[in-house]
């Protein structure tokens, strides 16, 4: 039987994608350039769909409908352009997956920095509230895998940018951008511009009834309205500059329009950007139709600790304070951090692969908040060339282990904070980001 969709990329969400389109009719086949991984080769074994691996030999390319690709792979790549040069229109696993949805039923985050905290907290929220919510996308299971499984109200989606470049259709009721900053220039063609139009595309097909959220202090987010005005019946903003807007963080009190005030100082997630996201957070429950005053919701979003990896509280240890942020992979992120630290009493681990980071947008906040550096990578120059000036206590760490051999060597007092937060990709030293956070977390550990 020949095949008539076409899976680029055998991981979750092509491996998903693939099953959802054999359970409504499609005929897929699944290629893979690299390995794929037993249990996925099993899954789909199981399942009697066809794949290749090791290279894309696309045997039944001449009766390929569709194609979707993984978030994964370029544009660039060969097997891409091949599919592209035959005219084939090319999705992304949510544009296929959303078929099967309603708008009713999408809640999509995106942004540079807070998805993964947003997108959690609003779907620990909305099932706080009783609604019957799943946090998917670029966090936890694929779109597809949910929509099989069934039984959601709505699917709270957590977006990339590489998961928005080929998204056409999908029309999601309540969407949110909440900030744009470099990253991922690399895949578009090293103007912020391009990554940025990405991410305005969660807003796209949107009108009557539905909700826009953004970030009403962001320039970039501005200049895009002014490119592309917002289609949504309401725009709902956010900010800690203007008073006016739907959402306003004063520095102590978050105030929502129509008298709901929530202290934020009473809440477990510190710093500035923790206090965007949960005016985010907010807006998007209000827009779902949630009480935001109501003792269930209040209660989980002040008792709500972080998500791993992301200004992750891990513990104490003779009253100095461990936190992973090993997800802060980009300049702007190792700044919200180090924004809520401390001042003068933050050991801060930072370096990895670099991303063409221009460190001297962060020298305030390392002067003012930094007691000592750890670089925590095999290539230092840059960083040596950045932050000697500064005239810190700097080691060099080219493992977790060493970093905390040299962390305990240090004179270090209670209250003092020790933040992973490196502005950099994992990949030097670790696997991923995961890896290098793991690794944090069991240091920490083994120490105390």
């Amino acid at each position: 039987m020949k095949c008539n969709l076409l899976v680029l990329g055998a991981g979750e969400s092509g491996v998903s994608a693939a099953l959802l389109a054999q359970e409504k009719g499609y005929r897929p086949f699944v290629s893979d350039s690299g390995t794929i991984r037993p249990e996925m080769k099993a899954v789909l074994t199981k399942a009697a769909v066809p794949y290749e691996e090791g290279g894309h030999q696309l045997p039944y390319l001449k009766d390929t409908e569709e194609v979707i690709k993984s978030p994964g792979i370029p544009d660039s790549a060969e097997v891409v352009r091949r599919c592209e040069a035959l005219g084939l229109p090319i999705l992304s696993e949510i544009e296929f997956a959303a078929r099967y949805t309603t708008p009713k039923q999408l809640i999509s985050i995106t942004g540079s920095n807070g998805k993964t905290t947003t997108t959690t907290l609003i779907d620990l929220a909305l099932r706080a509230a009783g609604v019957q919510s799943v946090a998917c996308g670029n966090i936890g299971d694929s779109l597809a895998r949910e929509v099989m499984e069934g039984g959601a109200d709505v699917y709270t989606m957590e977006l990339s940018s590489f998961q928005l470049d080929h998204m056409y259709r999908t029309h999601s009721h309540i969407a949110l951008l909440l900030n744009i900053t470099p990253d991922h220039l690399d895949r578009y063609d090293h103007h912020l511009i391009n990554y940025a139009r990405a991410k305005w595309r969660v807003f796209q097909n949107q009108g009557a009834g539905d909700y826009a959220i953004i970030n009403a202090d962001d320039p970039h987010i501005a200049e895009l309205q002014q490119e592309a005005p917002l289609q949504a019946e309401f725009v709902k903003t956010f900010s800690t500059r203007n008073p006016k807007a739907s959402a306003y963080f004063d520095g102590q009190l978050i105030h929502f329009k129509g008298g709901v005030t929530y202290d934020y100082t009473q809440f477990l997630l510190k710093g500035q950007h923790n206090a965007e996201n949960i005016m985010a957070v907010g807006l998007a429950l209000q827009a779902y139709g949630v009480d935001i005053d109501r003792q269930e919701v209040r209660k989980c979003l002040s008792t709500f600790g972080g998500v791993r990896h992301r200004t992750q509280l891990v513990g104490t240890w003779h009253g100095v304070t461990f936190i992973n942020d090993s997800k802060g992979t980009n300049l702007d992120a190792t700044a919200h951090a180090l924004g809520a630290m401390p001042d003068a009493k933050t050991v801060l681990l930072l370096g990895g692969t670099d991303k063409g980071n221009d460190y001297s947008l962060i020298f305030d906040l390392v002067k003012s908040k930094a007691k000592a550096l750890i670089f925590l990578t095999l290539d230092t120059d840059k960083l040596h060339r950045s932050f000697d000036c500064l005239a810190l206590p700097t080691t060099v760490a080219h493992s977790m282990a060493e970093a905390f051999e040299q962390i305990t060597a240090l004179d270090l007092s209670e209250g003092d904070v020790v933040l992973l937060s490196p502005a950099c990709a994992s990949f030097d030293l670790f696997k991923n980001y995961e890896d290098r956070g793991d690794q944090f977390i069991d240091a920490f550990e083994a120490l105390s």
